[in-house]
């Protein structure tokens, strides 16, 4: 059938038949997928993890031909639950799915796959800390690689962390000057009242300068989101003016979207097979102009790469990163958009065994 081939919805084939949705997703669910057959077989939790709490980890998908010498590892919510899944990098398959986030639920789980994590040669990973202790302890032989993408996200985080942090200093500052408003107000209401005087309200005025765009610093500072996120090539007129009054004013964002400039053009794709040593020294170099500059966001970023300098380096290594991995979690997230949500999760789970594995 038509729809255990592709990612279809069942509103093509009601719109064609010319009946309604819901009687054909359920024709397809109870008797045309195979569904029900498998849940008689209890298929659908061979492979789930009975804790001695009582408690009982579902693994949806655990498919172990699915292993191969490059995986990748990565999170995936599915509405309110939150899975780890394992995927093959180039076959885009999913090999495991597991609704945990605990290492020991992993642990128990890959412990009795061991042979096939033993042949893993490389693993691309985010840089949260339990998929490092996952690659570290239970894919022994597999070289890690920090993700480049995940990498740069954390970069440019820390560039918008000090746009919003400015941001929030001026709108202290306005806040501070409206509560003192709201006082002297009252104040001279009081007075007013005392006096037999008639009181006539005086509204909040915050002054703001007016920068070289035409714009307030706050406007600005609201404005500069997108384009800190771009090269100065990909600006356009007005995001080069904006960019010029924002440096002006706040030379601190300079300072840090500069370094962000220069640590993206050293992960460019092109540096991927240089030599390790020099690109070494080049990160080095980088590090120390960051502790001269002594802004906190950066340096939280620079103590980042350094906790992660070995899967850092290993991308110029192997080029690996985790694309196969976001790719599948952006293809289940259509899936679940097309396909009536994640309300029957045991035919969602059902389904996407199917398609992903």
């Amino acid at each position: 059938m038509k729809l255990d081939a592709l990612q279809m919805n069942t509103s093509v084939f009601s719109s064609i038949l010319e009946l309604d949705n819901q009687l054909i997703w359920r024709w397809y669910r109870d008797h045309l997928s195979g569904f029900r057959q498998a849940e008689e077989n209890g298929e659908h939790s061979e492979h789930d993890l009975h804790l001695p709490e009582g408690e009982t980890v579902r693994v949806p998908v655990c498919e172990k031909e699915n292993f191969g010498k490059s995986m990748a590892i990565d999170e995936k919510q599915t509405g309110e639950e939150m899975h780890t899944t394992v995927s093959n990098r180039k076959t885009g398959k999913i090999a495991l799915t597991v609704g945990s986030l605990r290492y020991s639920d992993l642990q128990k789980l890959l412990n009795s796959e061991e042979s096939f994590c033993r042949e893993v040669e490389t693993l691309t990973r985010d840089l949260s800390p339990l998929y490092a202790k996952v690659g570290n302890e239970l894919f022994f032989n597999a070289s890690p690689v920090a993700d480049k993408f995940h990498i740069i996200r954390s970069l440019m985080e820390s560039c918008q962390d000090v746009r919003v942090r400015l941001r929030q200093d001026l709108l202290r500052d306005r806040r501070i000057q409206y509560d003192a408003h709201k006082k002297r107000e009252k104040e001279r209401k009081k007075q007013c009242l005392d006096q037999g005087k008639e009181y006539v309200k005086q509204g909040f005025k915050y002054e703001e300068t007016e920068l070289s765009n035409g714009e307030t610093a706050l406007e600005t500072l609201a404005r500069s989101r997108y384009l800190l996120f771009k090269y100065p090539d990909d600006w356009t007129v007005k995001q080069w003016k904006r960019a010029w009054a924002l440096f002006e004013k706040y030379p601190e964002i300079k300072t840090v979207y500069d370094r962000c400039c220069e640590f993206r053009d050293w992960m460019k794709k092109e540096n991927v097979g240089r030599s390790i040593r020099l690109l070494k020294e080049e990160l080095y170099d980088w590090m120390k102009k960051v502790e001269q500059d002594e802004v906190d966001e950066l340096l939280n970023f620079k103590s980042l790469v350094e906790r992660n300098l070995l899967p850092i380096l290993n991308y110029f290594r192997f080029g690996a990163t985790n694309a196969i991995a976001e790719n599948i979690n952006s293809r289940i997230q259509r899936f679940i958009t097309i396909n009536q949500g994640t309300r029957d999760r045991e035919f969602f789970y059902f389904r996407t065994k199917k398609y992903f594995s």
